[in-house]
Parts: structure tokens; sequence; C-alpha cells
């Protein structure tokens, strides 16, 4: 690391720098911003230039930059960065292999349970499959049926999506309640948009309104325990809704009763490379192609559409994008008849 205490050179381009309004002070957040900049290997050279074009005095730019290099707690936090590095690189090693190993998302057909727990469950490998819910009446939802079902209760929905790049993070700023006739003919209007849309995050109060359609939804031997009301979260909205890239932090399955999803994921494994910021969310955001990187630094894509009578088995950790191609009415579910408590070990929640 650059040792900024000793001398630079008469013809040092930080010192033309210096002619730069000053600010006299210096204080936490940005001491917290040089330690971070150092952690993340950027030259020092170059984060005493931005410090002085932000309005810090050369000076002082100076001392805060070799009182950071010299702090026991910069020390321990490289260490722990290097612990990481080294994570990140097996990380990367099984990446290699995964993506040779798997060249495509696989499709089966009446996939026994078993054969799935063992090939797909344990080993976290993603699968769509078909076949497992045909006897479903849900298999037949349209919105006609779906507006003579039900009355006419309230529901929640996500709306005023567009207005917020952040809409997801921002989920409950989001929430409204419509009349379930006003969704069905906004959605009967609606060529493609993502401004409103139900969603799992609206399962809470949906649950009780949409009561009825769980007499349409039956078992799954195999798979899944009893569907009792509570045990699946209903999804619908028009062409173009999208869910920004996440990870669950349970295994999932989205099973599609009308219209086609296109579904992008990456592997656990490339995490390093995803961007994380807060929680289970990456900075990506709503970009399926993952284009504001560049291709060294790019993560693996698996990209698959999902119709009607697929069910697309989403393995805990798998980071996940999806946009709907057409109307889409669909459920996903968590509950297996295998262990699937992953959250009681989850222990960066507001940390991250």
């Amino acid at each position: 690391m650059l040792d900024v205490r000793k001398s630079f050179r008469p013809d040092d381009p930080l010192r033309a720098l210096g002619m730069v309004r000053a600010s006299p002070a210096f204080d936490d957040v940005q001491r917290h911003a040089l330690a971070q900049r150092l952690l993340a290997g950027d030259s020092p050279t170059e984060i005493l230039a931005d410090l002085v074009r932000q309005g810090t005095a050369l000076p002082l730019a100076r001392s805060e930059m070799a009182a950071a290099q010299a702090s026991p707690y910069l020390k321990a936090a490289e260490l722990l960065q290097a612990r990481i590095a080294k994570r990140d690189w097996l990380l990367e090693c099984r990446a290699r292999l995964e993506q040779l190993a798997l060249a495509e998302l696989p499709r089966r057909h009446a996939l026994a349970g078993q054969t799935f727990h063992t090939e797909h469950y344990l080993p976290l490998r993603p699968v769509v499959i078909s076949g497992l819910f045909d006897h479903w009446p849900a298999r037949q939802w349209t919105l006609d049926g779906l507006a003579d079902c039900l009355g006419n209760p309230d529901i929640e929905v996500q709306c005023n999506r567009e207005a917020d790049a952040d809409f997801e993070l921002n989920s409950i700023a989001h929430k409204a309640q419509w009349r379930w006739h006003a969704l069905i003919e906004r959605l009967r209007q609606t060529g493609r948009s993502n401004d409103f849309y139900v969603t799992a995050n609206n399962g809470g109060i949906n649950r009780k309104a949409l009561a009825p359609l769980w007499n349409d939804v039956g078992d799954m031997p195999g798979y899944l325990g009893n569907s009792r009301l509570g045990d699946g979260f209903f999804w619908m909205g028009p062409a173009g809704t999208i869910t920004p890239w996440h990870h669950d932090l349970t295994q999932n399955l989205l099973v599609q009763m009308a219209g086609t999803k296109r579904v992008t994921l990456v592997s656990p494994l490339q995490t390093p490379k995803m961007r994380n910021h807060r929680h289970c969310f990456s900075r990506f955001g709503q970009d399926a192609t993952l284009a504001d990187a560049v291709a060294a630094e790019r993560p693996r894509t698996w990209q698959v559409d999902i119709g009607p009578g697929d069910a697309l088995f989403l393995p805990v950790g798998w980071w996940h994008h999806v946009e709907a191609l057409s109307l889409t009415i669909g459920m996903s579910f968590t509950n297996f008849i295998w262990p699937n408590d992953f959250t009681g070990s989850y222990c960066t929640e507001g940390a991250l």
C-alpha cells in the first residue's frame, strides 16, 4: 500500500489540485468512505485526488490517508477481507465446474418426487417440471373465470412501480387496495406494464380475500405438503411485470397457470459478482442482461421460459430475475415435504 507520508515529487499533480478551495474538516462519513475505497483496492493517489477535488485540503487529505493506512482497525479489516477473498476464490472454482456440468436448465416431465429430491432439491440444481399439477382446476384459470368466482372483495396490489426504480425494495410503500373487479378490468385493458402487480408481498391480506381459489389448488404428492390456505402465494399481472434480481431464503416452486414468464438465473456460487448491496437484492435491479458489468466480472446466467403447466424449482440462494412475456397467473410454494427452513441461520439482515 502506498505510504502517503513520504514526499511527493515536485511535479506531483496533486500539488496543482491543492489549489482547489478546501474544507477544513474531515468527518467520520468521509473516513468510512476512505476506508471502503482502500479495502476495495483503489489507488491511494486516486483517492487523494478525488478528496481534493471534493474540497478537502491536500495536507488534511494526506494526513487522513496516513492515519487510515496505519490504523490497526483497517489492518484487521484487511485480514478479514483476505479471508473473504479466499472464500470467493473457492466459490469461483465451484462456479466454473458448475458451468461445465449445467449447460442449460433441464426440463423433466412428471419427475418422481424422490428423483427430484436426489437430483435437484439436495444439490440445489434448478429444473423445470411439467405434469405435476395438470389435475388442478387452477390450471384452467382465466380472467373471466376469476372474475366470477370471488365476488368483488378488496385485495392488495403493488402499484405505481414504474415511478420508482427500487420498487421491490420499497414494496411496502407501493401497497394499495383495489376492488377485485377493478383489477380484472385493468388487466383486460392493459397491454404491457410494470406499474401494477399482485405478488407474494401482498399475501398477508390476499389469503383471506382469495380463499375461494384454494378449492382449485390440488395436491402434489411427493413434493408438497397439504395445500392449505397460506401454503402458497398468488401472482397475477400484465405483460411487462418484472421481479428484479434477488435470491430467496427458502427453496421455492414457481407454478405457472396462465401466460409465460422468462426467468433468468445466476448461481449462488457467483454471489461475489452479483453486487449484493442490501438484504437479498442486487444493484443490477431490473437489468436481466447484467450489461452494466464488464465481461470479466459479469456472472454466468441461465435463462428459461415457463408457460402454463410448468413448475420451476428455484433453489435457496439462486439469484433470479423474472419478466412476464404475457398476462400471467401463477403461484409459488415453499411447503415441501422435506426440511426447508434456512432463515434461522441467516444472520446478515440489517447488516447488509
